[in-house]
């Protein structure tokens, strides 16, 4: 059965028995480490200054270079801190851009049983600071 990352088996915050298989729980254990990730503002962690998500209110750019910056730098943060996922692709969602709220599409591969599997998560930026992480399908 699958135990989680090393951080859910430090912190006790991983419950294995609650999915019904190691796929399952594998898919819980990412999004809940993408969770963190987009719940935390960049330099403000100390595992690294390059952890979570930029500031996005000291973005002083146009529309569009303020959303390529914002993907860019998700991606970047995803390869770095959440190594089980490769050839990530982060897009901001541009039709659901409300004012104060985004919706973040993951995709990329891991390895399930031995096979490349690619899969597709959905991170919402909700107005009240809380991260809703949905795993997608396809």
């Amino acid at each position: 059965m699958y135990k989680g990352s090393l951080f859910e088996r430090l912190s006790s915050s991983f419950d294995e028995t609650q999915f019904e298989s190691k796929e399952e729980a594998l898919y819980a254990s990412i999004a809940n480490n993408l969770s963190r990730i987009f719940s935390t503002n960049a330099g403000s962690a100390e595992i690294s200054h390059e952890y979570g998500k930029i500031d996005l209110n000291n973005i002083n750019l146009s529309m569009n270079d303020s959303i390529e910056l914002i993907e860019k730098s998700s991606e970047q943060s995803i390869k770095k801190f959440e190594p089980r996922l490769y050839k990530t692709k982060v897009g901001i969602s541009r039709e659901n851009l409300s004012f104060n709220e985004m919706t973040i599409l993951i995709q990329g591969y891991l390895v399930v049983n031995g096979k490349s599997k690619k899969v597709s998560y959905r991170a919402n930026l909700l107005k009240n600071g809380k991260v809703k992480i949905y795993k997608d399908e396809f």
